[in-house]
């Protein structure tokens, strides 16, 4: 990411030098030699005043697009100075944004505190986990998984990522197993599963598991009940 911006930077060290050509005003170039609240504001409403006024102003969309990155490390680099203050919420939330921008080492040390000060807590294990499966370190995924359903036994996404990772580790049948057992627990839980995870993508892990496990007959069927709700998935490919 810092790469990114600092090639960024050059890029709109360029656009800056020929906006000062035709005008006196820079508020990028403001911004970025005081990087503040208010010089942010005034840059952005600089640049999306343009942008209103045309909308093909494609040197204000990349002004924009550069000042909401800048931004954004700015705000990373507070949230990361100041950790150790923020209450668990923010914590959680933080690392979640950090997950979110695919900084998977940065979001796991957050985890991590959380999971130290409050072990019984299932969400920071659940992503943790996620973390982890993303950066394709997948005993640790199952490992953080696994605690974040012993913090809270009805944590159905949890359930379904964890099938996720022990299907890629080739554990087939303990993934089918995790997944059924977390299907005992759907629409109980706290958190409404909708929300957390797509059931289309629940119902094709789920058709994998059960050809992995070769029962057949209940593969037959899941197999059917998919092809009415979802017969032109890219999905079918790699399913006979």
């Amino acid at each position: 990411m810092k790469k990114i911006i600092v090639c960024g930077m050059l890029i709109c060290a360029t656009f800056t030098m020929l906006h000062a050509q035709h005008s006196e005003s820079n508020p990028f170039q403001d911004y970025n030699a005081d990087q503040n609240a208010t010089t942010f504001e005034n840059a952005f409403k600089h640049y999306s005043a343009q942008l209103a006024e045309n909308e093909d102003e494609d040197n204000a969309r990349l002004m924009l697009s550069y000042l909401y990155l800048v931004e954004l490390e700015r705000m990373l680099e507070q949230f990361k100075t100041r950790v150790d203050s923020l209450t668990p919420k923010f914590q959680f939330q933080y690392a979640n944004l950090l997950l979110e921008l695919r900084k998977y080492d940065e979001s796991i040390e957050i985890y991590d505190i959380l999971n130290t000060n409050y072990p019984n807590w299932s969400c920071p294990w659940r992503h943790k986990g996620e973390a982890y499966f993303k950066s394709d370190d997948l005993v640790h995924a199952e490992t953080a998984l696994q605690k974040s359903i012993v913090a809270r036994i009805e944590h159905y996404d949890a359930y379904v990522m964890l099938a996720e990772v022990q299907e890629a580790m080739g554990k087939n049948d303990e993934a089918l197993a995790t997944l059924e057992t977390g299907f005992t627990y759907k629409g109980k839980d706290i958190e409404d599963p909708d929300e957390e995870v797509d059931d289309l993508d629940v119902q094709f892990l789920y058709l994998r598991l059960l050809k992995a496990n070769d029962r057949q007959n209940e593969f037959e069927q899941q197999k059917k009940k998919l092809k009415k709700v979802a017969p032109s998935d890219e999905r079918w490919k790699e399913i006979k």
